[in-house]
This record gives structure tokens, C-alpha cells and sequence, in this order.
């Protein structure tokens, strides 16, 4: 046995797999999201044409919209840190990147190269697909560059999630389209999430110390927006679209679940502390 092997301590912790340094960077337990955005949008339009269940011929077109949304959130995620390299280092030092886990060049490369594919996936779903994959690039880079200290960093976000949804619709093909093939329903749904997700990132914009209450009323306010927004879609959709719910009933649905959400965040306006704040 070399002296190495006698004299090394059993309790020092081993430096993280590059595997694992690098699924830290993407931040991959949270990309669950973002397929949840995809499916949504995809059996939205299936339901549209009639499909109770996912036709064998749309199986390859779905997967490549899963692909494309896991790349180009994976690239917003290694590109925030890229960008962020300098406030990290100083703050948050056992991020990837400025613990030496992966080196910058490298997470540059992975980044931009996700983006690239990502975007390219967007073509499994035509041309609205890679409209709509290359509308998520854009609006992630700026919100990663530019615009994630801003005031208008929560609207970044919320319309990330409205062109993600509306790449999952983007084999949508309304009979009365209003924009690129998408029918009002199309639009109503992607945007208010959008409106929805924009609220949640005002909301908790300052969890981690006692908020304001204007900002957090605001952000509840908006949330609600988007929900009203939701709950008033099956109202917009074409007579020939089956329901197995009525339009009242689905809105009354979508409203009660509304009610619990904001009904937490009104309990951390009254007491607008770190703990109540992120419990919303």
C-alpha cells in the first residue's frame, strides 16, 4: 500500500462527478417544467382535431418538441451561469463554473450548442416549430443577458413559458387562425400562463427578505389576470371542439384552483416575511 493510500483521510469529501457537475449546471430537475409546458400545448391541439389518444403518426413530432424544449431550457440554464460567472464567483462560489468543476469555455460551447439544437428540434413540428423554438432561444438569451436584473425581468419570463406552450401547439392548424395557424383558445391558453407565470416571478421576486406589500399585491394581482384568463378559454372554443365538460363547469374548476394559490400568497401579503413569501 503507498503512503498516499495510508495516509489519506477517509473523511475528506470527493470532488462531484464532471457528470454531475455539469446536470447541476442545467439545473435538470427542474427541465420537468418545461416538458409539462410541451405536452400541455401539444394534447391541447389533439384535442382540437378529435384525438382521445395520441395518434402513432404524431409520436415523432412530439418527441422532437421534448427534445427541443430540454435543450433550450438546459441552454438557459448553463447561459445564466456563463453570464453570471463574475457575480457567482464573488457569491455563490460552489456554482460549476466558479468552483472549477467545469471550466467556462466549456460551459460557453454546451450552452450556445444546446440553443443551436434546440432550436433546430423545432423543425420535427414544421415551420411553426421552429419559429416558435427559436422565439424561447431569443427570449431566454435576453432574459440570461440582458434583462434578468431589470424591471421587466418577470415579463422575460412569462413569455419564455408562452412561446414553450406554444411551441408544444405549433402543429395547431385553426380553420380561423388568428396568428401563425393558432386560434384564439391557442392564444388565450399560452398567454395566460404567460400573464400567470409573469405574477409568480413578481410575487417572489423578493422572497429572500421581508417584501413590499405593493409588489407582492401586484404579483397576485397579475396571477389572477392570467387565471381569469384561463378559466374564460373553453368559452372561446370552436362549437365543433367536444368537451367532456361543459364551459361552465371547466371555468369553475379552473377558478377553485385559482382561489388556493392566491389564497396563500394573500396570507403573505398580511405577513410579508421570507418563509410565508416562498410558501406562497
Amino acid at each position: 500500500m503507498s503512503d498516499t493510500e495510508t495516509n489519506a483521510d477517509p473523511q475528506q469529501p470527493r470532488s462531484p462527478s464532471t457528470l454531475m457537475a455539469y446536470l447541476k449546471l442545467m439545473r435538470i430537475g427542474n427541465v420537468f417544467t418545461a416538458f409539462a409546458n410541451i405536452l400541455m400545448g401539444f394534447f391541447v391541439v389533439q384535442a382540437d382535431l378529435g384525438f382521445t389518444s395520441l395518434p402513432s403518426e404524431q409520436l415523432l413530432p412530439l418527441l422532437g418538441l421534448l427534445v427541443a424544449t430540454f435543450c433550450l431550457y438546459s441552454a438557459g440554464m448553463i447561459l445564466n451561469d456563463v453570464f453570471d460567472v463574475e457575480r457567482d464567483t464573488a457569491e455563490r462560489n460552489n456554482r460549476p463554473i466558479p468552483a472549477g468543476d467545469i471550466s467556462l469555455a466549456n460551459a460557453q460551447t454546451l450552452g450556445w450548442s444546446l440553443l443551436v439544437i434546440g432550436i433546430l428540434c423545432g423543425l420535427s413540428a414544421g415551420t411553426n416549430g421552429l419559429l416558435m423554438a427559436t422565439a424561447v432561444g431569443v427570449s431566454v438569451v435576453l432574459y440570461d443577458w440582458v434583462l434578468k436584473q431589470t424591471p421587466i425581468a418577470p415579463i422575460a419570463m412569462g413569455l419564455c413559458r408562452v412561446f414553450n406552450i406554444l411551441l408544444g401547439m405549433s402543429l395547431a392548424n385553426a380553420e380561423s387562425p388568428i396568428f401563425l395557424g393558432f386560434a384564439q383558445h391557442h392564444l388565450l391558453i399560452a398567454g395566460s400562463v404567460g400573464v400567470f407565470v409573469a405574477g409568480l416571478t413578481w410575487f417572489a421576486r423578493t422572497e429572500a427578505k421581508v417584501s413590499s406589500r405593493g409588489l407582492l399585491s401586484f404579483g397576485v394581482l397579475t396571477m389572477a389576470t392570467g387565471l381569469t384568463g384561463l378559466a374564460m378559454f373553453p368559452q372561446t372554443l370552436p362549437a365543433t371542439t367536444p368537451l367532456r365538460l361543459t364551459a361552465d363547469t371547466a371555468a369553475m374548476l379552473i377558478a377553485l384552483l385559482g382561489m388556493l394559490t392566491l389564497y396563500r400568497c394573500i396570507l403573505a401579503i398580511a405577513d410579508p416575511v421570507p418563509a410565508k413569501v416562498q410558501a406562497g
